[in-house]
């Protein structure tokens, strides 16, 4: 399995805002993608710093939906939120429960 991170840094008060469109629009639209498995949505509002986790099945199929533009158009959506660039990070699964 591999697990992609994006780390946003977002405007405090649109937390609520930027809560729902993950949870409204981005996870059903990642259901759509091949090799997905799971997504988290973590948040700091002290820090304003959010943490969003895609969960796939291997490395080649989070890597399509970025080549494909899908990803793009994900991060797209916090365009109005957002203070800076996201941060992108890989990581391999070593272990999960859930």
């Amino acid at each position: 399995m591999y697990a992609r991170m994006t780390t946003f840094y977002l405007n405090v008060k649109a937390m609520d805002q930027a809560s729902k469109v993950y949870q409204d629009s981005i996870i059903p639209a990642a259901k759509n993608q091949h090799g997905f498995l799971k997504a988290f949505f973590l948040t700091n509002s002290n820090a304003g710093k959010f943490v969003a986790v895609t969960i796939w099945d291997n490395i080649e199929h989070a890597l399509a939906n970025q080549k494909s533009g899908y990803y793009q158009a994900q991060i797209e959506k916090f365009s109005e939120f957002m203070i800076g660039d996201p941060e992108i990070e890989g990581f391999s699964v070593g272990a999960m429960s859930l």
